[in-house]
C-alpha cells in the first residue's frame, strides 16, 4: 500500500462494534457495509476520528470553520436509517469524457466534457481524501419534448485525472416513460452504482453528502454519508475500492452529469433549468481544514455534445457555492 495512506484522517479505526454495522455481499459489487447507528449517548461533536469512522460518520471539520462545521452538525444530527443497497448494473457515473481545455484565469482553467458540467479541484499535495457538498434536488417535471433522459448531481474524488478509480455519491433525476424519477446512490468506479432504495428523494429536497476514503480492516475503502435535510433522515455505508483499481486522490469534483445507462451517456439531458450547490469543499489527507472549490487549481467544466453544442454549464457564485444551468438538448 502506498505510504500516503498513512496520512488519511480515518487511518485505522478502533475495534469495530459489529452491533452497529451490517456487512452485505452485493451481486456484481462485492463487500459492502451499512451503518445502523451508534451507542446511546454517542456525540459526534466530541468523538475521536476513529470512532466517527466506526459508527459511519463523516470527518468533523475544524470548529473554527463555522459554516462547514454547522452543516456537518446538522447532517450528523439527522435520524439514521439503515440503507437498503441495491446494485444497478446498467447505470454508471463515469469519469469526465474531456474533449478540450482552454484558457486559464487565476486558478481556473476552462474545459469541456461530453458528460460533465461543474468544477473540479486538480492536483496538489497531500492527496484529496474527502469531498463535501450540499445541493437542492432539481425539478425535471416540466418537459418540452418527449424522450428518455438521465441526469445526476454528485460529489466525488478522482475522475478528472489520469486515474482508474472514482469514489462518489449523489442523486439521480431521470425522465423515463413520461415521468420523472428520483433516487440516491453511491458508487466506486469501475463498479456500477448502488441505489439506496429506502431513502426518499424528491425535487426541492436539500441533500448534504460526504465522500471519504480511508481504510477499513486494512482495505482501502470509500465511506459515504448522505443526509436529507427535508426529511431529517440520513444513511451511511462503505464500499471497498474495487479489485484492480487504485485510489489516487488527484481530483475532487462537484458535478451535474449525463448519466451513462446501458453503455451510453449520449442521451438527452433532462430539462432542469437551474440547480444550486453549496458547501462545496474538499479536504486533503491528514487535515480537517476545508478547501473551497475555487481556492486552488481547478477546472470549470462545460458539458457539450460531440459537435460542440453546449448542454450544461456551471457558474461561480462565491467561494463555496455554485449554480448549474441547463442550456440545450443535444
Amino acid at each position: 500500500m502506498p505510504a500516503v495512506y498513512a496520512l488519511f484522517w480515518l487511518g485505522t479505526a478502533s475495534a469495530q462494534d459489529s452491533s452497529y454495522e451490517i456487512s452485505n455481499d452485493l451481486p456484481g459489487i462485492g463487500a459492502a457495509t451499512v451503518y445502523t447507528g451508534a451507542p446511546s449517548g454517542f456525540d459526534p461533536a466530541t468523538a475521536s476520528d476513529a470512532d466517527l469512522q466506526t459508527y459511519g460518520y463523516p470527518r468533523r471539520p475544524d470548529p473554527s470553520d463555522k459554516k462547514a462545521y454547522a452543516v456537518w452538525r446538522r447532517a450528523v444530527s439527522a435520524t439514521r436509517v439503515t440503507p437498503e443497497l441495491v446494485p444497478n448494473p446498467g447505470r454508471f457515473h463515469r469519469p469526465s469524457q474531456q474533449v478540450a481545455t482552454g484558457s486559464t484565469v487565476k486558478n481556473t482553467t476552462n474545459a469541456s466534457s461530453l458528460n460533465w458540467s461543474g468544477y473540479a479541484l486538480i492536483g496538489g499535495s497531500p492527496v484529496f481524501d474527502e469531498v463535501v457538498g450540499v445541493w437542492i434536488v432539481p425539478n425535471i417535471n416540466i418537459q418540452f419534448e418527449s424522450f428518455t433522459g438521465y441526469s445526476s448531481m454528485w460529489i466525488g474524488i478522482d475522475g478528472d485525472c489520469t486515474c482508474d478509480d472514482l469514489v462518489q455519491d449523489g442523486t439521480e433525476a431521470d425522465w423515463v416513460g413520461g415521468k420523472a424519477t428520483y433516487d440516491a446512490w453511491i458508487e466506486s468506479i469501475p463498479n456500477p452504482e448502488v441505489v439506496i432504495k429506502n431513502f426518499s428523494i424528491q425535487p426541492g429536497d436539500v441533500i448534504s453528502a460526504y465522500s471519504l476514503v480511508g481504510t477499513k480492516s486494512g482495505v482501502v475503502t470509500g465511506f459515504y454519508y448522505i443526509a436529507n435535510f427535508n426529511t431529517r433522515k440520513a444513511v451511511s455505508a462503505s464500499l471497498p475500492i474495487p479489485t484492480g483499481a487504485t485510489f489516487s486522490g488527484k481530483s475532487a469534483e462537484w458535478i451535474f452529469e449525463r448519466t451513462e445507462v446501458n453503455g451510453s451517456f449520449e442521451n438527452p439531458l433532462p430539462y432542469y433549468a437551474y440547480a444550486y450547490m453549496d458547501n462545496a469543499y474538499a479536504y486533503r489527507a491528514g487535515s480537517n481544514k476545508s478547501i473551497g472549490y475555487l481556492s486552488e487549481a481547478n477546472q470549470d467544466i462545460t458539458m457539450v455534445d460531440p459537435a460542440g453544442k453546449k448542454l450544461s454549464k456551471a457558474y461561480e457564485q462565491d467561494s463555496d457555492s455554485l449554480w448549474f444551468e441547463w442550456l440545450a438538448y443535444p
